[in-house]
């Protein structure tokens, strides 16, 4: 797992509290920002949007995998969440960036965070440790590695 620099962090941790702040929770009004950091160094955030109909929603940890995606980044060197408090990501967002860790099979940091900068690490494998992985398209997922 690749060690993450203080800026870096703090880095993540900023966009994560912009994109929170763009958050669609007319329900729930709880706003969840994310950051992720690919590993050329591009920060890409997302933030959570409900749904009037529950399944129709997006976490914010997958619109920010997303937001990347869209940019051509499959490689990924960290997550980070800000909420009001230490929040972790969902089952379905850790298995989510559980497709992307195969790309290049590296452990991805997930920096959790509050609005005052307080965090905590740990990383996909220790939050998700039986994660599923694919052998039927594991190659198809590994020819996104650049």
């Amino acid at each position: 797992m690749n060690k993450l620099s203080e800026i870096e962090i703090k880095k993540m941790i900023a966009v994560a509290i912009e994109a929170r702040g763009n958050a669609f929770a007319p329900k729930s009004k709880h706003k969840i920002g994310a950051c992720i950091l690919t590993t050329d160094g591009e920060y890409f955030g997302g933030c959570n949007t409900e749904g009037i109909i529950s399944s129709l929603g997006v976490c914010a940890e997958m619109s920010a995998i997303d937001h990347a995606v869209v940019h051509g980044k499959y490689e990924f060197r960290a997550l980070a969440v800000v909420d009001e408090k230490i929040t972790y990501p969902c089952g379905a967002c850790r298995q989510y960036l559980g497709q992307f860790y195969q790309v290049n099979d590296e452990d991805i940091p997930i920096i959790v965070a509050k609005e005052n900068g307080e965090y905590k690490i740990s990383s996909l494998l220790k939050l998700l440790p039986e994660v599923f992985l694919t052998t039927t398209f594991k190659e198809k997922i590994r020819a996104f590695k650049k």
